[in-house]
């Protein structure tokens, strides 16, 4: 594959005859506005967390900075796709391409919004992994960052997916927003070309720009050793199952995804699911999704044990340890607590 460079204040290109395979819809370079800037992680369509670093979860815990999830330029290269839908949605046409990831499970596709000043030259490095179709299709990411594209926030593996004129900013409580926006244009799975043309379509007089990006990271995952009631398990068989959950998962779906059994003759049925699902947590409360006000009222009693269709692992994009015990009813007394197999 023969790759093409660019760094932001001096053009360089080498011809590319990289050739991929999809759709080619008409062009649309309209762009709304957007009166804020956030972080949205996609994880899947069953895993959507909105969130805000460093602020207090109310469960314990801090929302994880989610630049530690960031991958390396190299991995981002081999896990870029460009995918097609054939239906459209509110967001997209039908047939429009977009930048995906090759491995959902493991990683996923972050957007952020950046504000970048042009003063002295925005300081990146693209390179073009397809492209060289007539339409001007293709798959362009930032290679390398400095000066104002490094103070912007902006990455190595990021691909710019538009771009947009700004107008003006106002700052609430140190907090920077975007309050109004002017000309626009969409670059998401444009070659390097239509990419460098997007980024240098803007007058001498605008200062700064706002880069709508796409990012790939690794997705936190969760430990959780999961103890079933020793009476439910064979003579010589350990009642310990340890399995891996990623952040933003439904605790309930995940376990039985991962072949966790819930036997619990004695227990109730859960009015949100109408399953068994109680569960009490020994270890890891805190990277939980915090109880709602019925919950909360529900386990009052119990304060340890949480609903597993209700509970969010990994709240917050964070990653650690749990330890939990399931079919609670079908526990003896003489059992006792069990040894945590993490050690404080």
């Amino acid at each position: 594959m023969i790759q093409r460079q660019v760094i932001l204040c001096f053009l360089l290109l080498v011809p590319c005859v990289v050739v991929f395979g999809f759709i080619s819809p008409s062009t649309n370079n309209g762009l709304s506005s957007s009166s804020s800037i956030r972080f949205l992680s996609s994880l899947s369509s069953a895993r959507e967390v909105v969130y805000e670093t460093g602020k207090p979860t109310g469960n314990g815990g801090i929302f994880e900075d989610p630049n530690i999830y960031n991958i390396g330029v190299d991995k981002a290269a081999e896990l870029w796709i460009a995918s097609v839908k054939a239906d459209g949605s509110q967001n997209r046409e039908a047939g429009m391409p977009y930048l995906d990831c090759k491995s959902k499970e493991t990683y996923f596709v972050d957007d952020e919004s950046l504000v970048i000043s042009r003063d002295g030259g925005m300081g990146m490095n693209l390179i073009e992994l397809a492209g060289g179709r007539e339409d001007g299709y293709g798959i362009t990411i930032v290679e390398s960052v400095s000066g104002n594209a490094e103070k912007a926030g902006i990455v190595a593996g990021d691909s710019i997916v538009s771009v947009q004129a700004l107008s003006s900013v106002e700052v609430v409580d140190g907090a920077s927003s975007v309050e109004t926006q002017e000309q626009g244009y969409d670059c998401e799975c444009r070659d390097f070309d239509a990419t460098i043309g997007s980024l240098t379509s803007f007058d001498d007089d605008v200062d700064s720009l706002i880069l709508n990006i796409k990012r790939i990271r690794r997705s936190p995952r969760i430990n959780v050793v999961v103890e079933y009631p020793p009476s439910q398990c064979g003579e010589g068989v350990d009642n310990k199952e340890t399995v891996s959950l990623y952040a933003g998962e439904i605790l309930l779906t995940a376990l039985r995804n991962r072949g966790i059994v819930f036997e619990d003759r004695d227990a109730g049925q859960c009015d949100y699911c109408g399953s068994k699902c109680m569960v009490k947590i020994d270890i890891g409360s805190n990277l939980l999704n915090p109880m709602s006000t019925t919950e909360a009222k529900f386990m009052k009693n119990n304060p340890k044990c949480r609903l597993a269709c209700k509970t969010v692992v990994g709240y917050g994009m964070q990653e650690g340890n749990i330890r939990m015990r399931i079919n609670l009813n079908e526990w003896k007394p003489d059992e006792g607590k069990s040894t945590s197999i993490f050690a404080s």
